[in-house]
């Protein structure tokens, strides 16, 4: 007799400890739509979260009843991922709404199959969509990586300076939204630039690159240092898959706002790295 997953995360005695709705909220905080690379929770994407007790439901939607179900499955298993982590949890379930794929979806993620066991037709040789999430995940390092090459030369570092520099010679101020840079010539302060340098280390953390401080600060995203003097041609290529990205993501935005205007649904338009 199989266990079925959509009612147990964790043991069925685990204590009622009063989980809250915030803490659900904190909790899903970084699950992001892999294409938008933003917080499902800043897009507006979460539907509703019901907590009773150590039971939790998490409903979310998206831009269009046609949205990629791939995309939809991961982010429906990470949500259930982050919800189960909570400490006191006994139910946790995600149920995604006004979807092509929904009930599928829905049935699915919470008996904890895999997207593969849920749609056999579909992508039988990426079971769990982890190659699809690795290559949104160098998608969004490019992204971030795009912006802070932007910023040192707009500070008026050179080529050889940047791609001599190491992860140990950025000082990130999050609080402050301050990045100073440690260069050969002195200290470099980029304004406004902590938040977005913070995400860039860590998703390059997240990918495998960035390991030690003394890694190269700049590289592709297999780790490959840019060749000496490619800079402005690397920099073309990084600027296509940003601009691909923000395209995306204010399509979807403006998508969503006209399918739930009705509903008072929002999207901000206001940046806030994450992973």
């Amino acid at each position: 007799m199989s266990l079925d997953h959509s009612l147990v995360m964790q043991s069925p005695d685990t204590p009622d400890i009063g989980i809250t709705e915030a803490q659900v909220y904190a909790a899903i905080a970084d699950v992001l739509d892999p294409e938008l690379d933003e917080p499902l929770v800043k897009l507006g994407f979460i539907d509703r979260v019901q907590v009773d007790g150590s039971d939790v439901t998490v409903a979310f939607k998206l831009p269009t009843y046609w949205c990629s179900p791939n995309f939809a499955y991961l982010m429906a298993g990470d949500l259930r991922a982050r919800i189960g982590a909570l400490p006191g949890i006994r139910t946790a379930r995600v149920e995604l709404v006004d979807h092509c794929a929904d009930d599928e979806i829905t049935t699915s993620i919470n008996q904890g199959k895999s997207f593969a066991e849920a749609f056999a037709d579909e992508v039988p040789e990426d079971e769990n969509l982890e190659e699809l999430r690795r290559i949104f995940l160098r998608k969004g390092f490019l992204m971030r990586q795009d912006k802070l090459l932007r910023r040192l030369l707009k500070a008026g570092l050179d080529e050889a300076t940047i791609l001599s520099l190491r992860v140990e010679d950025m000082m990130v101020d999050e609080k402050a939204d301050l990045v100073c840079v440690a260069t050969p010539s002195g200290p470099v302060y980029l304004e406004g630039a902590g938040l977005s340098t913070s995400a860039y280390l860590r998703k390059g953390s997240v990918i495998g690159l960035f390991q030690t401080a003394h890694d190269l600060l700049i590289t592709d995203d297999t780790g490959e240092p840019v060749i000496p003097g490619g800079l402005q041609e690397y920099l073309r290529r990084s600027r296509s898959v940003r601009l691909n990205i923000m395209f995306n993501t204010s399509m979807c935005k403006s998508l969503f706002r006209a399918r739930y205007e009705h509903v008072g649904a929002s999207a901000s338009d206001q940046e806030e790295d994450v992973i």
